[in-house]
């Protein structure tokens, strides 16, 4: 009974270690295989075994930094003191102005002919916008009128002596040989023969009223004021001063009563003008006036 079942177990060893056997030698046929080179990739195989034998080429040494940590005995890296951290400052920058940017350039605008431009009206000028019409504020004050030549005589500082009276009425001489030829010359300038006026005759006084009594020193001289009448009776010219009584604002008054004078026809044989005078009286009364 016991062989035939060692022949049974030997069978079953042989037919294990046969396949065993047949695996190994498969895995090993397999290798082989794999470890042999391929036609086309000898050179690559060649050109990796020449740089694995340069050992400059297999490797590049890196040289680390040393450790400023000491090693302790038995291995240990030994504590370091903290060293202190200085600060470095970096240099000031120093201020750079910044250059403005260009600005980009405007686009042109269209020229619009004159004709097409649309007529504009200017604004309207409203109430509104006048000074003395705005809340709160005084309308601004208007400057007073001028003075008339009646106002002026009743102030008494427009009464300055000029320095002017000559009292050529109580001189008949120097007015006639002096005052009359260079008056009648200057109003004959530039007429014809009929129309340069002849020396005519001593006319009524004006007769200018002093409206207070206020003392004037000196007193008012009396004064003459000439004029050219034509043979009708009318104003050729302006009337002219020809002595002054010393104050200017009373020979003006006398310069406008003649304007206001009648004056009556004139017969002759000659149809030119003549030139007479009127001697200027101020009423004026010393006795009573006021210093």
């Amino acid at each position: 009974m016991a062989l035939p079942f060692k022949l049974k177990a030997s069978k079953r060893f042989l037919r294990w270690s046969g396949g065993g056997v047949l695996a190994l030698v498969s895995i090993g046929m397999h290798g082989l295989l794999l470890g042999m080179p391929m036609p086309g990739s000898a050179p690559e195989a060649q050109d990796a075994l020449s740089e694995l034998s340069d050992p400059a080429a297999v490797m590049d040494v890196v040289r680390l930094p040393a450790s400023s940590k000491p090693i302790a005995e038995g291995g240990a890296l030994a504590p370091v003191p903290p060293t202190p951290t200085t600060q470095i400052s970096q240099p000031a920058r120093s201020p750079v102005a910044s250059a403005p940017a260009a600005p980009a350039p405007a686009a042109p605008k269209p020229i619009t002919p004159p004709h097409a431009r649309p007529q504009t009206s200017p604004p309207a000028q409203t109430a509104a916008a006048a000074p003395q019409d705005v809340i709160g504020l005084e309308p601004l004050p208007s400057e007073p009128p001028p003075l008339t030549l009646d106002d002026r005589l009743r102030d008494p500082a427009h009464y300055q002596f000029n320095q002017q009276a000559k009292s050529l009425s109580s001189d008949d001489v120097n007015f006639h040989l002096a005052v009359v030829p260079h008056w009648l010359e200057t109003e004959g300038q530039g007429l014809s023969d009929r129309e340069v006026p002849v020396l005519g005759q001593k006319l009524p006084p004006l007769q200018v009223p002093y409206p207070i009594s206020t003392c004037l020193v000196p007193p008012p001289a009396e004064g003459l004021v000439g004029v050219i009448v034509s043979a009708t009776g009318e104003l050729v010219k302006e009337p002219v001063l020809l002595d002054s009584t010393g104050y200017t604002v009373l020979d003006e008054k006398a310069l406008e009563l003649v304007l206001q004078r009648t004056f009556e026809p004139q017969s002759g044989a000659l149809p030119n003008p003549q030139a007479h005078w009127l001697p200027v009286q101020v009423q004026y009364n010393g006795a009573n006036c006021t210093p």
